[in-house]
């Protein structure tokens, strides 16, 4: 049994009403069409919802058992439609980001702050996700976005595009009682060469060289490996053991414990903060993200 709409918002005008032509006349339509839309509901329900005695208009006990519940779905399709069309202006609806391993937690911080203050209404759920995996999710609309990082943007389908959202030197996370901090100048690479490292497991920054094992392979050297972690956090606070030390951006330092020192290093590349989306999706919400991550660009 299909309850229509149409019929259910004249037994709603006509019970206010308790006059056809004045429901009518409320719901902007002719009279005959209030009277057959009636007719239409009653057959679908098999029931007579409203009683015609003349000019009265009476609802029966059916009409009146009826009426509250044709009120509430006539509410939820208004609410419904009201969500609908706020999430097209790009003032509602949902967002899942994708978020890989390494990505610095200020970067991100700063994205979602700023994406929550000028659109607050737009849900927004973050996920991790491996780089792997990125371009067949933007493409199934699994995600509509996705924060990595790298030297570069990665490679993939014309359709996915990257957007930088910032650019910053990398950065040698030492033990605050390190030898190494008392160097007095930019450290290199080699003068890590004896250190054992705290690394992302799964090495997933874009470009070439890949993470801190390929750049100090390109110095000559393969890093030793103390401990092999998800993310920048738990890489600080490996390196706040005392037992290792750690290649991160510059704003990880906004998280670093007491323990934690961070040294610039002699390394000419800096790391980027990229958005991914595919540009065949035609989503407001994206949008909004995408301007406002074109205008937050830090070095």
């Amino acid at each position: 049994m299909e309850l229509s709409l149409k019929g259910l918002r004249c037994l709603v005008a006509v019970a206010e009403e308790l006059h056809f032509g004045r429901a009518a006349e409320r719901l902007g339509i002719a009279q005959p069409a209030v009277s057959q839309q009636l007719q239409r509901l009653e057959a679908s329900v098999n029931l007579q919802l409203v009683h015609r005695d003349g000019r009265r208009v009476v609802l029966t006990d059916a009409g009146r058992g009826l009426l509250p519940h044709a009120r509430r779905v006539l509410a939820a399709g208004d609410q419904g439609l009201k969500a609908a069309r706020a999430a097209a202006r790009g003032e509602a609806g949902e967002l899942t980001v994708g978020l890989t391993a390494s990505v610095p937690p200020a970067q991100l911080v700063d994205l979602l702050r700023r994406y929550g203050t000028t659109r607050p209404e737009i849900e927004v759920t973050v996920r991790e996700t491996t780089l792997e995996e990125v371009f067949g999710q933007l493409t199934s609309g699994e995600i509509q976005a996705a924060v990595t990082t790298g030297f570069a943007p990665p490679p993939g389908p014309d359709e996915i595009v990257f957007v930088e959202l910032a650019s910053e030197p990398l950065m040698a996370a030492i033990p605050e009682e390190h030898p190494l901090a008392s160097a007095g100048r930019p450290l290199t690479l080699p003068d890590m060469a004896a250190e054992r490292f705290a690394v992302i497991g799964r090495d997933v920054l874009a470009g070439r060289p890949l993470g801190v094992q390929g750049m100090c392979e390109r110095e000559g050297f393969t890093p030793l490996v103390f401990a092999e972690v998800r993310d920048t956090m738990m890489q600080l606070a490996m390196v706040a053991t005392g037992r290792s030390v750690a290649i991160l951006p510059r704003s990880a330092a906004r998280y670093a414990p007491p323990e934690v020192r961070f040294l610039p290093i002699d390394y000419d590349r800096p790391l980027r903060t990229l958005l991914g989306y595919d540009t065949r999706v035609e989503s407001p919400a994206l949008r909004a993200l995408v301007d406002m991550s074109k205008l937050m660009v830090t070095v």
